[in-house]
């Protein structure tokens, strides 16, 4: 389908919120994205008796003898609307001899956070940042409450509305919800947002939301650099880098991690340490020598950033990406943390002047649990 073609459709949905059948007509179809488990739409749709709206329908094939994990995941986290979650609205599925289509209907966001970054040349000042990763953190501990694991964020798959600067998670085609008897694969999670545990193989434990936090510390990270913090060209070399900045891991570590000893040593087998140390405990973000500038690896990009702001960011950074997963700081911990201060309790503004999605409101449930924060409450 090229990117001019248009279609109307009459369709019968059913309704998330009350799983009641709604007749709906989609027109103005045009591919967004394609890929190989799904391909994703923008249109507009019509219900009867209600305004157009714009949406989106991720559309995804599976047997007719598969269950739809994705869709019993959005339909336990749409019990809660919360608002850094992207909502299912409706779903319809049409059946083709052994297989089936399974349309998700969501509404429209017009941009993801890797298209904002770019948009912007990957350079924000310390109030975007913090705005972002706040949200992130928050909708991420919220999916975590719900023992779900997303397992592949990453700036593409984070709705972000640039007017507005509010942040949404998407995207639950890998999530997975947690489970006492059946162990989750290792390979999940894109490889450079990827934790220590999977790269070094730990399948056969039953690994927690822990991972989840691992990436949207890389994301963090992504956003201070203004480019990707750790990018490997491989999974083991992905795993050597983590190496070059944290250090090896110790046994307790490895303990901690619960992964594949054959496959720790096959790396470190191969593995050359860095004799300059340039990624070091991610002090290359404030301190830019001759020797980090001249590497990709350690090249800052984000001049937005002094390097006092740098620093408190680093100082952060250092207590969520670290090898024991339960040893990561997230939740209400890192979500009422005094580097988030400014989003709530100063006068520091967007640099479009405008801050609508935040407010004292959100800080306070949070404190309180965050258990039934809605978009609508929050607004």
């Amino acid at each position: 389908m090229d990117d001019s073609y248009r279609s109307t459709d009459e369709i019968v949905a059913q309704c998330s919120s009350d799983n009641k059948d709604v007749h709906l007509t989609v027109s103005q179809m045009r591919l967004l994205d394609s890929g190989y488990f799904s391909n994703v739409y923008s249109g507009v749709a019509k219900a009867d008796s209600s305004h157009e709206m714009n949406i989106v329908i991720k559309k995804t094939w599976h047997l007719k003898t598969c269950r739809f994990r994705e869709l019993d995941i959005l339909r336990s986290l749409g019990n809660f609307q919360h608002k850094n979650v992207a909502q299912l609205l409706y779903t319809y599925t049409t059946e083709y001899e052994a297989r089936v289509c399974l349309s998700l209907i969501f509404e429209y966001e017009p941009q993801n956070l890797y298209q904002f970054l770019k948009e912007n040349n990957r350079r924000l000042d310390i109030f975007e940042v913090k705005l972002i990763t706040w949200q992130l953190f928050r909708g991420q501990y919220h999916i975590q409450k719900s023992r779900i694991c997303h397992r592949d964020i990453k700036p593409q798959n984070l709705l972000y509305n640039a007017d507005t600067g509010h942040l949404k998670i998407c995207d639950f085609g890998f999530a997975s919800i947690l489970s006492d008897s059946t162990p989750l694969a290792s390979y999940r999670v894109t490889r450079y947002y990827r934790p220590p545990e999977l790269l070094l193989g730990s399948k056969f434990k039953f690994y927690s939301c822990d991972v989840d936090v691992w990436s949207c510390g890389c994301v963090f990270a992504e956003l201070l650099k203004g480019g990707v913090f750790l990018a490997g060209n491989s999974a083991t070399n992905q795993a050597e880098l983590i190496f070059d900045a944290l250090g090896c891991p110790t046994e307790e570590d490895l303990t901690a991690m619960q992964v594949s000893n054959t496959e720790y040593q096959e790396i470190m087998t191969g593995y050359r340490p860095d004799p300059a140390g340039r990624t070091r405990n991610f002090s290359f973000l404030y301190d830019q020598t001759v020797n980090t500038q001249w590497d990709r690896r350690t090249f800052v990009r984000n001049n937005k950033i002094n390097e006092r702001e740098m620093r408190e960011s680093v100082d952060l950074l250092r207590q969520i990406l670290v090898y024991n997963p339960e040893r990561r700081l997230s939740g209400i911990n890192l979500l009422t943390n005094e580097y988030f201060d400014d989003l709530f309790f100063s006068n520091m503004m967007r640099s479009n002047g405008r801050v609508p999605c935040l407010s004292l409101a959100d800080f306070q449930a949070v404190e309180t649990g965050d258990e039934t924060v809605s978009q609508e409450s929050t607004a």
